[in-house]
């Protein structure tokens, strides 16, 4: 990536405001009118505020540096940022993505994004009352129940257009694997603040539908906290299998996924394998008269002659009875 920095220095696309070089004596890292992409400081001082981002790809780099400019966020002031989850699909899929990438920002940076936006149409954002749905679908303006909302509707004014959303309880609300309580548990600022949380993601989905020019592709914290939660999830299920294999306790597990992804041809054979059942019924045999008289026969040897003269001795002797 390009280190070098010019004379003087722009604003870029009239957003993000770009201070002199630091041959006067500024910052290093602002973003420069000539750039096309982020120099090596300015990554490196972006890894210090998301941890993992110097590892991401230089496409991915790219486009968030075009996401920085088109917005006009700041990326170093956290007013938008990068972030990497684990893809739990390339475990499966060998052409899906170790790690997927996603540019968040708060909700105050929607507002701003959009307000820009229709103000350089001419136009202007305004809201219509927030509406919450409780469970049995009746719509209230003002929630005061301890419990959580099933929906939340926001609808954003541009000129004369309405740009309605709804944001469902079960569809964002993250919840994590509390090993305490044995369960799954909603994460803690959503039990706090339910149906603020739940608000922000409408509006912010109303937004992006108001000005999706700037604002397709980027997403605020509260939409993205369920995949949060799933990637937690999935580390601590990656965890708990690894212990179980050290315990040797997944062995069965194993064995069943295994057989379940072969081909039908492959299951044929795996069909043919119940060794451990031939095991037991060959090991099952305790008593030694039943084993005798098959390894006998198997030997050809003649039975011992004492076991086979008592029979015809006692035989003998109840013929000759009525006879004396």
């Amino acid at each position: 990536m390009n280190d070098q920095q010019p004379s003087e220095a722009t604003v870029i696309e009239g957003a993000v405001e770009v201070a002199p070089t630091t041959s006067g004596g500024t910052s290093a890292i602002v973003l420069r009118s000539d750039q096309q992409e982020f120099d090596h400081k300015q990554v490196t001082t972006l890894a210090l505020l998301s941890p993992g981002l110097a590892q991401a790809p230089r496409g991915h780099l790219a486009m968030f540096f075009h996401y920085c400019v088109r917005t006009g966020l700041d990326p170093f002031a956290r007013q938008i940022y990068m972030i990497g989850r684990k893809n739990w699909k390339a475990a499966d899929d060998p052409n899906e993505p170790e790690q997927t990438w996603t540019i968040q920002t708060g909700i105050d940076g929607f507002r701003t994004v959009a307000h820009r936006a229709a103000k350089a149409a001419g136009e202007v954002i305004s809201y219509e009352d927030t509406v919450y749905y409780d469970s049995e679908g009746q719509a209230l303006d003002v929630w005061l129940s301890q419990a959580n909302p099933t929906a939340v509707k926001v609808t954003v004014l541009r000129g004369p257009a309405r740009f309605p959303l709804i944001a469902r309880w079960d569809e964002f609300a993250p919840t994590y694997f509390d090993a305490k309580q044995g369960g799954y548990v909603v994460a803690k600022m959503w039990r706090k603040m339910p149906a603020h949380m739940l608000r922000k993601v409408a509006e912010a989905g109303a937004l992006r539908m108001a000005a999706p020019q700037d604002l397709s592709g980027v997403y605020v914290d509260e939409e993205m906290e369920q995949a949060d939660a799933e990637a937690v999830a999935g580390v601590a299920d990656d965890a708990a299998r690894r212990l179980r294999e050290a315990a040797g306790l997944e062995a069965g597990g194993q064995a069943e996924e295994a057989a379940a992804g072969q081909d039908s041809s492959d299951a044929a054979v795996s069909e043919d394998r119940p060794a451990p059942k031939r095991r037991a019924r060959v090991a099952k045999p305790k008593s030694k008269p039943e084993s005798e008289p098959g390894q006998e026969a198997e030997s050809g040897q003649s039975p011992p002659a004492r076991k086979r003269a008592a029979p015809r001795k006692r035989a003998t002797s109840d013929k000759q009875r009525p006879a004396s």
